[in-house]
């Protein structure tokens, strides 16, 4: 039996943010990472080349668990080009990843003015507190 042609990684439409119905399945279980492109020349974290025994990867600046399951970002997102630098597999890499507050902040910087609705209580609040925050 042939195998129906049925379309994967369809992506999110350009969406930034998932749908409830979409972050409910998230929260089951994190989304698997599709990172394409080259490396810069320079590490984002040291500025430092890659190394033998320390080369390259692709870091995430808004992690997945942070982005998908605490902001209701869609993989293609925290995926994207702007979200993604070079960093050295050990040390650097963990580095380069914002916190919770770090990443609201920089969501924050590049215009966006609210969360989804379906976020917990204990998000939207500490998203409105970054007003506050030093």
């Amino acid at each position: 039996m042939k195998l129906p042609n049925i379309s994967i990684n369809t992506g999110f439409d350009g969406r930034m943010f998932l749908t409830k119905e979409e972050w409910d399945t998230y929260r089951r279980r994190k989304p698997v990472r599709y990172v394409r492109g080259h490396h810069a020349e320079r590490c984002y974290v040291c500025d430092r080349p890659a190394e033998e025994e320390n080369p390259f990867q692709h870091a995430h600046r808004i992690g997945f668990e942070i982005g998908v399951i605490y902001l209701g970002l869609t993989p293609d997102y925290v995926d994207s080009h702007p979200n993604i630098v070079t960093a050295h597999k050990r040390k650097c890499n963990r580095q380069a990843e914002l916190t919770l507050l770090a990443a609201m902040k920089s969501l924050r910087d590049t215009g966006i003015t609210s969360l989804p609705d379906y976020l917990p209580s204990d998000i939207h609040h500490l998203w409105n507190t970054l007003g506050e925050q030093p």
